[in-house]
């Protein structure tokens, strides 16, 4: 267990750094290459996890994204997943996700695709005082709607298959608790690496960054509801970008059906706020 704590407070302390690192990310972007402003998109999330076991739980996640504010239909996500709670510090997990993506500015995307994608994951979770620290690492296989366009008319024309590793930093803290209730304001930043993969999944190119802070209010063990900024740059082609800025509201509620236990058992770090902004 002490190796685990040391390995995942270890891992916070270097990602702290290039958290540092991201920070500034934009800006070197910027001076070296073309960044196309996006319009400000509005994303709306509903998380939940089912608890089977002090282990075992299903999650599902539904996320419907406008661009354009809410002018324009953007992407509508589906992602259910398997979980196993290896301990209070680790987590595993099999998901698959669905998306539909219609075309929106500044995009350029002639007709609606999907993408179909199964994804691998593990968590690491520590804590130090009240400020909690977490770690996810996924990885993503994924099945792309090909388009082609000839004579003007755009079609899907088969699946691309491409391979995309994304790490996410989280950092969480409770500001204000109400007193003798469950209930507290919390404040959460985490900050996510996206990168294009080969056939052998070595990391090939940068392919997204976005950077989160948001507040949240926890109603109880089981449910809180959270919203935040997000700054996302997209790479979309030789050295050219687009940069968007997010509004984002998201809602988690869990669900237990552990026979006389608590919610929040020391394996169940979703009964919290860890899980914001999952996407």
């Amino acid at each position: 267990m002490k190796n685990i704590k040391s390995i995942a407070w270890n891992s916070t302390i270097r990602i702290l750094g290039l958290l540092v690192v991201a920070l500034f990310l934009p800006n070197n972007i910027k001076a070296q290459s073309t960044v196309k402003d996006g319009y400000t998109n509005s994303w709306f999330t509903l998380l939940n996890r089912f608890q089977l076991n002090k282990n075992w739980s299903i999650s599902n996640e539904i996320h419907n994204r406008y661009g354009e504010f809410l002018q324009t239909q953007g992407q509508f996500l589906l992602r259910p997943s398997i979980d196993y709670s290896l301990n209070e510090h680790v987590e595993f997990a099999l998901g698959y996700s669905f998306i539909h993506v219609s075309p929106y500015k500044p995009y350029s995307l002639p007709i609606a695709k999907n993408e179909n994608n199964f994804w691998e994951q593990v968590i690491l979770k520590n804590s130090v005082g009240k400020v909690k620290f977490l770690h996810r690492f996924r990885q993503e296989n994924r099945w792309i709607d090909h388009i082609t366009t000839s004579n003007g008319e755009s079609k899907i024309n088969g699946r691309d298959y491409a391979n995309r590793f994304r790490y996410r930093f989280v950092l969480n803290v409770d500001l204000l608790k109400i007193k003798d209730s469950e209930q507290s304001i919390f404040f959460a930043v985490f900050d996510e690496l996206w990168f294009a993969q080969n056939d052998h999944l070595l990391p090939t190119d940068f392919a997204r960054n976005w950077l989160y802070l948001g507040l949240g209010y926890k109603f109880n063990k089981s449910t809180n509801l959270q919203a935040g900024y997000m700054h996302q740059y997209d790479k979309v082609g030789i050295n050219s970008f687009i940069s968007t800025p997010i509004l984002q509201v998201t809602l988690v509620k869990n669900f237990n059906f552990i026979c006389g236990n608590n919610l929040e058992n020391k394996y169940s770090f979703f009964g919290d706020a860890y899980r914001v902004g999952q996407l």
